[in-house]
């Protein structure tokens, strides 16, 4: 390539090499990893019988969640499951809230209650463990207090993918959509999330899940060990699980907005660095090879933007430089289109670019702070 531009230095040449070698892998990257997520998915028949389903929250100091959201989860459409709600040593209502409800719904809802004062481990995989072991059918759909199905088929399209073989089911849980730019930024961070974990899972490399919306079977848990391996940090109840029990052949993923869950997004900066920072506790422990694909991501991004800034100061072939980026918007908008309509979030694919740049320098701030402050546990 440098032989091909002998009017520039050889600083250009080298400049403009690099870009295009970024720009290369952006292509890529958005091609091979992002972009099948937004493929329609084929129509997948009913199973037959239907699975009993035993869908499991943890709740500490949930009543108002509780209140609000879990009557729309017992009260899904579905043949035969049950609610697990581990009560995790709560000093508010919650124990109150979910005896009214046992009172409601006792054959539907089992409670798990916990002391903390009696228990010498804590934290939410404690818990989460604590409601798997109560739990009285195969097939374990993980939600959280604050999540709200978006059907009463919620459980229905979760199931409907688990097709033989198959031991995870991946599903998508959006942020609750307000005004102002920092929901839009923190929907906009879950979609880009989802994504890729989805596009990471039809590659055969899944890698992680939410636990806002997960099921896998129960053997599954306890043939791994549980949360042995990471039980100390405190995160990673579902990425780290989901990487560690996933073989490639094993994992499933619903696209049908029947099977979304949605959640109230962090109401202000402080509280959503926070979370950001104690999820990115468990990046340390990805295996290598995700570690790499992940970083390559926002990497060659950052460094396609400076190097294509320092065409632009050096005069370097400038129309080219704009030409570059231009391909690699319309690659982006078009994936982000097709995959925002289907994942129900349309108002995320206009924005993006703006959207895209200001998350990645927010990523690469908190990364840096996670360094240094320690990050909160479940509380």
């Amino acid at each position: 390539m440098l032989n091909l531009l002998p009017e520039l230095s050889i600083t250009e040449q080298l400049i403009f090499a690099a870009l295009v070698v970024c720009w290369l892998i952006q292509l890529v990257y958005w091609l091979y990893f992002l972009v099948r997520p937004g493929r329609p998915q084929l129509p997948v028949p009913d199973p037959s019988p239907w699975p009993p389903v035993s869908i499991v929250i943890c709740a500490r100091n949930e009543e108002h969640n509780l209140m609000e959201y879990l009557h729309l989860v017992i009260d899904q459409d579905y043949p035969n499951f049950e609610v697990v709600v581990v009560n995790d040593s709560s000093w508010d209502d919650t124990g109150t809230i979910l005896k009214a409800f046992k009172l409601q719904y006792d054959s539907r809802l089992h409670l798990v209650n916990l002391d903390e004062a009696k228990q010498s481990m804590g934290g939410k995989k404690f818990a989460l463990t604590m409601g798997i072991k109560a739990a009285k059918h195969e097939l374990i759909l993980l939600t959280d207090a604050d999540c709200r199905p978006r059907s009463r088929h919620w459980i229905r399209e979760m199931v409907r993918v688990k097709q033989e073989g198959k031991e995870i089911v991946l599903g998508f849980s959006p942020y609750r959509k307000t005004r102002g730019l920092l929901n839009k930024l923190i929907r906009f961070d879950a979609f880009m999330i989802a994504l890729q974990y989805f596009g990471f899972a039809s590659r055969g490399k899944a890698y992680m899940g939410v636990g806002r919306n997960l099921m896998y079977t129960k053997e599954l848990f306890f043939r791994i060990g549980g949360f042995r391996t990471h039980y100390t940090l405190a995160s990673g109840d579902d990425d780290l699980f989901v990487q560690e029990a996933a073989r490639g052949h094993n994992v499933a993923w619903s696209l049908h907005p029947d099977a979304f869950t949605e959640s109230p997004a962090k109401p202000t900066w402080g509280t959503w660095f926070t979370q950001k920072m104690r999820h990115f506790t468990t990046a340390p422990r990805y295996k290598r090879v995700f570690r790499w694909l992940l970083a390559l991501g926002p990497l060659s991004y950052l460094l396609m933007l400076g190097l294509a800034v320092s065409c632009f100061i050096m005069h370097t072939l400038v129309l080219v430089v704009v030409g570059l980026l231009f391909v690699r918007w319309v690659v982006q908008w078009t994936i982000l289109h097709r995959a925002s309509r289907q994942l129900q979030q349309p108002d995320l694919c206009w924005p993006a670019p703006v959207l895209e740049l200001l998350l990645t320098f927010v990523q690469l701030w908190l990364y840096i702070m996670n360094l240094i402050v320690k990050p909160q546990k479940w509380n």
